[in-house]
């Protein structure tokens, strides 16, 4: 692992797309809608425009990134308020793209999560007057489908979010969703009379697995609701399921409940078993501070913390640090990791366990990409 300062590109972590041994490849945004992709060299500081015109996205333009392609849209807006859509498959290391498939719908779309390197699931909003809907595509076949199941775009507009992950069990690949309360939107529904507490909505937050072949067949069928089954559900207020991150393979989440003040760590070992890592009870700790790594699928409670030293417990494995400055994450067993804000500055510190080293970045924030703890600036966000 290494440590690249790309604090001078103009870019947030939206816009990355890779990072080699000796390259960043990343996404330049022109104004609210035109971007155009590009690869920085750092032996030479060489810029390099990887397309040859550039692309429109006039929603959320997200970026998926499988292997060596990059996923996105571009859009062509008529004038008469319909939009042509392009997906694109651009290879980033060959300078190529490839259009996948192209649809004209009213209302501006989104790219919303692929799966499998197949299917490409959308969500298209529209006027007031209609419904937001969700569809799927299968690039091998060409099939679209429009998916019947309002859990994906939410009964009251946003204020449910859905997070999915693909994973493999013996070779079966499956569909986990994340499925967890949007607090502000769904407050704000409330705030607008869109709902009413007594309304009958499922406010819990769950986890939830399908097959990715049965959920596929269920969208084929006009299925009203696909599949899913209950790994974990939660019903309380202020309970909480959170994604953590990715363990060699495996899916980590943790399991807030409210009214025992207490929080569960579980990997998810197979379709239907959630391994217990551990259990925080947090009012043993308060009002000490903690914070999440889901990056290296770590959590830390600040446990002490003097002018001379703080002490933190990783406890996911019992592990105590000590350092003179605090810190928050380990990655990867050699970076201690501080993230600070003084006024209206933000930055970074990193000491390097195995040079015995300390490196600081002011202006900045970090993310972990392929092997790399990438430093971006904090004025591109």
């Amino acid at each position: 692992m290494r440590i690249v300062d790309a604090r001078a590109m103009p870019i947030d972590h939206e816009d990355v797309i890779a990072v080699t041994s000796s390259s960043v490849y990343y996404r330049e945004k022109v104004g609210r809608t035109t971007f155009s992709l590009y690869r920085f060299d750092e032996e030479n500081a060489a810029v390099t425009q990887l397309n040859r015109h550039p692309y429109e996205d006039y929603g959320y333009a997200k970026l998926f990134v499988d292997r060596d392609i990059v996923y996105f849209l571009n859009e062509i807006p008529d004038g008469q308020g319909v939009i042509k859509t392009e997906l694109i498959a651009f290879s980033y290391e060959e300078g190529t793209e490839e259009v996948l498939t192209m649809f004209e719908k009213r209302g501006n779309s989104t790219l919303f999560w692929v799966l499998d390197n197949r299917y490409f699931l959308f969500l298209t909003t529209f006027e007031s007057s209609e419904s937001d809907e969700a569809w799927l595509y299968d690039r091998v076949t060409g099939q679209r489908e429009r998916i019947r199941d309002e859990r994906l775009v939410g009964k009251t507009e946003r204020f449910r979010e859905l997070y999915l992950f693909t994973t493999n069990f013996n070779g079966v690949p499956y569909i986990v969703c994340n499925a967890r309360l949007d607090e502000f939107d769904y407050y704000d529904a409330l705030d607008n009379g869109r709902i009413s507490p007594d309304d009958p909505i499922d406010h819990s937050e769950a986890l939830l697995i399908c097959t990715l072949d049965e959920v596929v067949e269920a969208i084929w069928d006009q299925q009203d609701e696909l599949p899913f089954d209950d790994i974990l559900r939660l019903h309380g207020e202020g309970d909480t399921v959170q994604y953590l991150g990715d363990n060699d393979g495996i899916l980590r989440f943790s399991a807030f409940v409210d009214a025992l003040n207490e929080e569960v760590i579980y990997d998810l070992t197979a379709p239907d078993v959630l391994h217990e890592v551990s259990v925080v009870d947090w009012g043993a700790y308060e009002p000490l501070d903690f914070t999440y790594d889901d990056i290296g699928s770590t959590i830390f409670i600040k446990v002490d913390e003097s002018d001379m030293h703080t002490e933190v417990i990783d406890i996911t494995t019992g592990a105590r640090y000590i350092d003179v400055n605090p810190f928050e994450r380990v990655i990867s067993q050699r970076y201690l990791v501080h993230e600070y804000t003084d006024g209206l500055t933000s930055g970074v510190i990193l000491f390097d366990l195995e040079l015995e080293e300390r490196f600081a970045y002011e202006n900045a924030y970090f993310m972990v990409i392929d092997d790399t703890i990438l430093i971006l600036s904090m004025s591109s966000i």
